[in-house]
């Protein structure tokens, strides 16, 4: 699986949280290690999700400014090479629909 990086919330891109655009028209994001399928990453790396009237069933607002994403463990040796998550962090693959199109729009 190849990717095409949308955004991080620092300036080394791959060392932290971030949302990637996949050649099989899904989102990966990496973040935090919640559980095997879900990850957890900073609101400020999506904040365009605050103003959806419905949030998407894939996504959880926390109490502490971060969304949860649940998605499906990304296991793709390509992918996993490109992102090289560090400890504690994994990637989760979600539908484009997951997020809002400003997300997605800020693709490189």
């Amino acid at each position: 699986m190849k990717l095409a990086f949308l955004r991080s919330t620092c300036g080394n891109e791959r060392t932290c949280p971030n949302i990637n655009l996949s050649d099989r028209n899904t989102v990966v994001v990496q973040g935090y290690v919640v559980n095997e399928s879900a990850v957890e990453i900073p609101l400020a790396l999506v904040p365009e999700i605050v103003a959806q009237q419905q949030l998407d069933p894939r996504l959880t607002l926390t109490e502490h400014d971060t969304v949860l994403v649940h998605g499906q463990p990304v296991t793709d040796l390509e992918a996993l090479q490109a992102l090289d998550p560090p400890h504690g962090e994994a990637a989760v693959e979600v539908p484009l629909s997951t997020f809002p199109p400003e997300v997605l729009a800020s693709a490189r």
